[in-house]
């Protein structure tokens, strides 16, 4: 199932990324519902044997269901740090630049963020690289949304780190 997936991700996404997870592991995945709206499937990858949040490769991919604005987006973004408890000040600056990086969301569209090394964040979508926040506090708190303890999906985030099934 990974190396079929791996081969859909070479045609589908650039080699810039392709190169960052052809040593990845699937650790899991889960959808994200509201009452009874799909929103997205989200699936977790890293370079370890299993999940841990210290893995230096972690990354997320997000496979939309509906149309979805960036300014709600960016909204709901800040919403679940403000709920998980992130006070960092450069918060406001993080949402500007992913107010020139994301782009407005449409059905069927994905969205991958991988982890760097240097703990910034890269995001790619079908056409390739849509930008990077160098910010090294960045990668973290972005991917603590769905994965912290304290995230407001527990049960998507136990799918995702491979707990649940």
């Amino acid at each position: 199932m990974f190396k079929r997936l791996l081969i859909a991700c070479l045609f589908l996404v650039p080699s810039s990324f392709a190169i960052q997870t052809n040593q990845l592991v699937k650790y899991g995945e889960g959808e994200m519902k509201v009452l009874f709206w799909e929103l997205y499937k989200a699936e977790l990858f890293g370079s370890k044997s299993a999940y841990s949040f210290d893995d230096k490769q972690l990354a997320l991919k997000i496979t939309y269901y509906r149309d979805i604005d960036k300014v709600d987006l960016i909204e709901a973004t800040a919403d679940q740090w403000q709920h998980i408890g992130v006070a960092h000040q450069n918060i406001p600056l993080w949402l500007d630049e992913l107010a020139t990086i994301w782009p407005n969301i449409k059905k069927n569209d994905m969205l991958i963020v991988t982890r760097n090394k240097d703990n910034s964040a890269s995001f790619f979508n079908d056409k390739g690289l849509l930008g990077t926040v160098k910010d090294p506090d960045f990668g973290n708190a972005f991917l603590n949304i769905w994965l912290s303890e304290k995230t407001t999906r527990p049960k998507l985030r136990e799918k995702l780190i491979g707990e649940a099934r």
